[in-house]
């Protein structure tokens, strides 16, 4: 346990550059005994003889003294910088966020996301860890992560303060040669008896199947992967249809061959993405992303608000609505 003060050592350092206790008060405009006082405790807490008292000629360095006296500034200038990083804090130019970012949005939006923060905060390190929705819930409440951008669904985060950031809506994807690919939308019913490709990631299954329950229909599966990517060659290879919300921008698969995105014909529930904390954004570094988020998000579905699915020319940021 420390048992001295940085205002005892500001004012032995002080004593040392000035040469004595009546100029170090003179400089620091603090009465002479105060000084005095404060080195004879330092002495006392540290075990050492600092100074040589002299009744004509003051005080000098010892041996030990001038040995601590560069301990002693090192030790100023740390405490400095302390103070200039707090107030750094508080003014939010610095510090470090933990971000855990759902593993289907990370792709599509975590990239940007920082960067854009960056350029705001160029002092703030975002550590960034994809994580699916279960985790990142059970990450929040153990303090392993600040925040998280995830969706409203798959997870209990009834516990946690919710900042919805954006609602997107459900698609069907068909292969380009589709006997449905001319359609802009299609009807639940249509899709009944069509074989269907699941993306089976951690959380997604369960949304798709109660999608297709609330679409009353129940086709069959011909295939299942966990990955986005292999379900969206399945199905332009055609396996089937498949559901997706968040989509690539480019209609071609990595093996070449092109997808068809369509609109579901009626009212289908949105899934939302959230950014969740457990500290109710009360830190100021974290209400400053939460606000970048929000207006991050905003901007985003406005240059996309116009986009058609599959025609013309694609997003500008790269990134299209499911």
């Amino acid at each position: 346990m420390v048992r001295y003060t940085l205002r005892q050592i500001a004012y032995f350092r002080a004593v040392a550059e000035q040469g004595g206790i009546a100029q170090a008060a003179r400089v620091l405009n603090i009465a002479q005994p105060s000084i005095a006082q404060a080195l004879a405790k330092l002495e006392q807490a540290l075990g050492l003889t600092l100074f040589e008292r002299h009744h004509a000629r003051g005080l000098t360095l010892t041996l030990q003294g001038r040995s601590f006296l560069g301990h002693a500034t090192a030790l100023a200038l740390a405490a400095e910088q302390v103070e200039r990083e707090a107030r750094a804090l508080a003014a939010e130019t610095t510090g470090e966020i933990r971000l855990g970012v759902f593993w289907t949005l990370a792709p599509f939006y975590a990239a940007d996301l920082m960067r854009d923060f960056a350029r705001q905060a160029p002092g703030v390190v975002i550590r960034q860890k994809e994580m699916a929705l279960t985790p990142l819930a059970e990450a929040l409440r153990s303090g392993e992560i600040d925040l998280a951008l995830t969706y409203d669904r798959g997870a209990d985060l009834s516990d946690l303060p919710r900042l919805e950031l954006a609602a997107l809506q459900p698609s069907v994807v068909v292969a380009a040669d589709h006997r449905l690919a001319r359609r802009r939308a299609v009807s639940w019913h249509e899709l009944a008896d069509e074989p269907y490709v699941m993306l089976d990631g951690p959380g997604s299954r369960a949304y798709f199947e109660e999608l297709l329950a609330e679409g009353g229909i129940a086709p069959p599966i011909a295939h299942v992967s966990t990955s986005l990517e292999a379900v969206r060659s399945a199905v332009a290879a055609g396996f089937g249809f498949t559901l997706l919300v968040m989509r690539p921008p480019s209609a071609t698969t990595y093996d070449g061959r092109r997808v068809k995105t369509l609109r579901i014909a009626g009212p289908v529930r949105p899934l939302r993405i959230v950014l969740a904390s457990r500290y109710c954004a009360r830190d100021g570094l974290l209400r400053r992303f939460a606000d970048h988020a929000t207006a991050y998000f905003q901007r985003a579905n406005g240059r996309e608000a116009g986009y058609e699915p599959d025609d013309g020319p694609h997003s500008r940021n790269g990134r299209t609505p499911a």
